[in-house]
């Protein structure tokens, strides 16, 4: 109930973020409620990234706007349990990446337009951070905020499913020339071009899943975990992985 309160005073009141919010001695004086439950109380609005808490002298509790990543991380484990696979991916970002190009064709900033061009026009790097980039640019320059937050989520799990999949410098090669064609489009303002471009951009790489077998197998493999696992910790030493 604690937290509820406060979060209704942080969403209700539109409290920016670095508001400064009553330190914890101040909410078991003014609640009644014991020093245990008000640190509960804050660590649940602590994890739904509505506020921050500093320890020490200089610390306090401070209002922060939530991390938009946070859905991918809550999202990610239930995918993966669940065996969602990858062939859902594509049916979602098919569905509205198309209509995201086309909107952005209309509603791009010419900064947001030129820095498409750009993304598009690069050597590719490791990791495919651009590649992934220029997607969270279209997204954003499409003008609709609920559009760009939604996915943000499937453009965090193609970060997770490309670490593991078999794409070659052609295949990468391949996008960067589709990127190419969809933000010359967008730059352009020719809506009905930079929505089908983006299809076929989209299509082309659901084929190439497909030569893969990959498209009836989970967007995020169990293994993929295990290696992070593995990777933050350097393993588990002679006793083996958990589970294995």
């Amino acid at each position: 109930m604690l937290a509820a309160d406060i979060r209704a005073h942080i969403l209700g009141h539109a409290l920016p973020a670095g508001s400064i919010l009553p330190s914890e001695a101040q909410l078991v004086n003014d609640s009644g409620l014991g020093r245990a439950t008000v640190r509960e109380a804050l660590r649940l609005l602590e994890a739904e990234g509505l506020i921050a808490i500093k320890r020490g002298p200089q610390g306090g509790v401070t209002v922060q706007r939530p991390d938009l990543s946070r859905l991918s991380r809550s999202l990610a484990p239930f995918l993966t349990l669940s065996e969602a696979p990858l062939r859902d991916l594509f049916v979602f970002r098919k569905a509205v990446e198309p209509t995201a190009a086309s909107l952005a064709a209309v509603h791009a900033t010419d900064e947001q337009r030129h820095r498409l061009l750009r993304l598009a026009d690069h050597d590719p790097h490791s990791g495919y951070s651009n590649e992934i980039a220029f997607h969270e640019l279209v997204a954003e320059s499409a003008g609709n905020e609920l559009m760009r937050v939604l996915l943000l989520v499937p453009y965090d799990l193609l970060r997770l499913h490309l670490d593991v999949e078999e794409i070659t410098a052609d295949d990468v090669g391949e996008a960067n020339a589709a990127h190419k064609a969809i933000a010359t489009f967008i730059a352009d303002g020719d809506q009905q071009r930079a929505g089908r471009a983006m299809l076929r951009h989209l299509e082309s790489f659901e084929e190439m899943m497909q030569r893969h077998n990959r498209l009836d197998q989970p967007i995020v493999p169990r293994e993929r975990w295990l290696r992070e696992s593995r990777a933050a910790k350097g393993g588990l030493g002679d006793g083996g992985d958990l589970g294995d």
